[in-house]
């Protein structure tokens, strides 16, 4: 009885420390998240770049913190290359015009990182984003918007009406993913301005 009652004290504070460190490191990314975008590397982007730049730095410390288990100061390139060929991929929502901005805004947070005395091998890291940068690119499934465009020129004009009522007719909800491929959430992005 006395171990099983130990036992369970080991987990409850286990548990109590994991919880403590989800929120420290949820704290650390939408701190470092912000100073990023507040930094002279964003003074005279757009909103949907700096949306973007938003997007893929929270994307990537998530990953890094709760994917892999890891703190920054462990960051290396292997965990650059995983997260460009294998993670990013599957769990991101690209364009092909954003994936194109990856491998940049990638390097510029590292270096900011680096800046900011969190890291000390943003060099090492910017090179690991160049050497994967081709293969990202290939790996990137391509967008679903293009292929809709190319077949709705393709339709005759009274099947494209069509089209468009139904397209209008559907609502998206406050908390669905934006459809402006922002990755927020439609309150957060264009729904704020309705």
């Amino acid at each position: 009885m006395y171990n099983e009652t130990m036992a369970l004290a080991d987990i409850q504070k286990k548990k109590a420390d994991e919880r403590k460190r989800e929120k420290r490191l949820v704290h650390f990314i939408n701190g470092v998240s912000r100073d990023f975008l507040q930094s002279e590397t964003f003074k005279s982007k757009s909103k949907v770049y700096k949306d973007y730049a938003e997007y893929l730095t929270k994307s990537f410390l998530d990953y890094l913190f709760f994917e892999e288990h890891k703190e920054i100061r462990e960051l290396n390139d292997s965990h650059i290359q995983h997260f460009m060929i294998a993670y990013a991929p599957r769990r991101l929502t690209f364009t092909t015009d954003n994936a194109k901005d990856v491998p940049e805004l990638l390097s510029r947070l590292f270096l900011f990182l680096e800046t900011e005395g969190h890291i000390h091998n943003s060099t090492e890291l910017s090179t690991a984003v160049r050497n994967n940068k081709q293969s990202f690119l290939k790996v990137i499934p391509k967008t679903k918007n293009k292929k809709i465009a190319k077949t709705s020129k393709a339709k005759p004009a009274s099947q494209r009406k069509m089209t468009k009522k139904t397209k209008s007719d559907v609502r998206v909800g406050r908390n669905d993913p934006c459809p402006c491929g922002s990755g927020k959430k439609y309150k957060k992005c264009c729904g704020r301005s309705s």
